[in-house]
């Protein structure tokens, strides 16, 4: 069933169709998940990345089992400019999650290194580019894919709120915290450890379980991914 709105379909496919079935329902989320994605060498070259961000972690903190925490900033040409922040209020926004010392990854179209002077001066701090030896001779209209993939690893995540390249992030996370809680400790309720720097009235939202609601296109929802595979576990 298709149930028509004053939207644009060009947003999450799972927001207007309901099946009768639930299983049905999973069926296509899992088709999706499985299968509309990035292709096996992107994935491949991603988790390169990742094992070398883990190295630099363990080396960082050798108790600490290779995890690291991720940001997406989205500066550029983005026209929200409500959210386009200093580095100083980004700091501010985000060091309540972060640990003081660890290992952070970002993903960024700010290629100003100056920017990020205060986050160097608390984090261990890596970007896409600190890894050119792990991705010689991949194209780098794949860099943004690549960017996405490893900040979706972060035992923390955050992300730009409006950015659909933030959403995905979180998309991705969601389908790796279902399998959930013998990897996060965490239920499988949805939820994810997510956060937005800004608006205030947002930054909490990943955290808790939302129903897709508008404006869609802002963020990612738990019904895309909350019990994907519940049928195959029966």
């Amino acid at each position: 069933v298709y149930f028509p709105v004053k939207h644009r379909m060009l947003i999450h496919f799972y927001a207007f169709i309901f099946s009768e079935d639930w299983r049905a329902d999973l069926w296509a989320k899992r088709f999706v998940r499985d299968h509309v994605r990035y292709i096996d060498h992107v994935y491949c070259n991603a988790a390169a990345v990742v094992a070398k961000v883990r190295e630099k972690s363990l080396k960082n903190d050798p108790e600490g089992g290779g995890v690291f925490d991720t940001l997406h900033v989205r500066r550029g040409d983005f026209q929200y400019k409500i959210v386009k922040r200093t580095s100083e209020q980004l700091y501010e926004d985000s060091k309540e999650h972060l640990t003081p010392g660890s290992t952070l990854f970002i993903a960024t179209d700010e290629f100003d290194k100056s920017y990020w002077e205060i986050f160097k001066t608390h984090y261990d701090v890596y970007f896409l580019d600190d890894f050119m030896d792990a991705l010689k001779g991949v194209s780098p209209n794949y860099f943004g894919m690549l960017d996405q993939l490893v900040a979706a690893q972060g035992r923390v995540f955050y992300g730009t709120f409006f950015s659909t390249f933030s959403s995905y992030i979180n998309r991705i996370r969601g389908y790796h915290d279902d399998r959930g809680d013998e990897l996060t400790g965490s239920p499988k309720d949805g939820k994810i450890k997510s956060w937005y720097f800004f608006p205030e009235d947002r930054k909490n939202e990943m955290v808790a379980y939302m129903p897709s609601r508008p404006p869609f296109y802002s963020r990612e929802f738990p019904a895309g991914w909350r019990d994907i595979d519940a049928d195959v576990m029966e």
